[in-house]
């Protein structure tokens, strides 16, 4: 977030995001708060990704409880949203406020970019988010019958350059593509050119 903030300075058109947050791992008002400021600093351009971890270790080193992290990851987004909209009280199950004050209201409220292939995750995205954004492993496939099932769900992936073209045909709305580095990067771009 510290390194998107020093970007939205130096640029004005492109869109700014995370792929993914850990979201389990952050106190969600804090985190509420700092996303509230990116959005407002770069003119409405941020997208949250958000997932719930897989690595226990990664929970250990920083001594937060590995199990019943989709609970609370639930209820982080329910209250980051809360303090988005300007609510004063909050009454979770980890998490509760009253008479509470959090500024920026960012308007627009960012995206919530759920990520994750699981049934909880694609759940997740259709009940709190605003994308599901599977991630690398997912594939066009499960991808496909995903978009059979829930036709409304907007599908972003993130994805490898050679498995663009499956994911567009399977319905996505776009995607995320990770690349090996800027060769591959422009290449890519020059064939997406091409290709229009």
């Amino acid at each position: 977030l510290v390194t998107l903030g020093w970007i939205a300075g130096w640029t004005e058109r492109i869109g700014l995001g995370t792929s993914i947050v850990l979201l389990p791992l952050h106190h969600p008002m804090l985190l509420a708060k700092q996303v509230a400021t990116l959005q407002e600093l770069c003119g409405g351009r941020f997208t949250l990704g958000v997932g719930m971890g897989w690595h226990r270790d990664e929970f250990e080193f920083m001594g937060v409880e590995f199990e019943r992290r989709g609970r609370r990851a639930d209820e982080a987004i329910r209250l980051m949203r809360a303090l988005w909209k300007g609510e004063r009280a909050f009454q979770g199950e980890y998490w509760s406020f009253e008479n509470a004050t959090a500024e920026p209201h960012p308007s627009p409220q960012p995206e919530v970019w759920v990520g994750g292939s699981s049934e909880r995750a694609i759940r997740r995205a259709l009940e709190l988010g605003d994308v599901w954004h599977p991630s690398r492993g997912s594939n066009a496939d499960h991808v496909r019958r995903v978009k059979e099932r829930h036709p409304e769900l907007r599908v972003i992936p993130r994805t490898s350059p050679d498995q663009v073209d499956s994911m567009l045909e399977a319905g996505v709305e776009g995607a995320v593509v990770t690349f090996a580095d800027e060769a591959a990067m422009r290449e890519f771009a020059a064939a997406q050119r091409l290709a229009v």
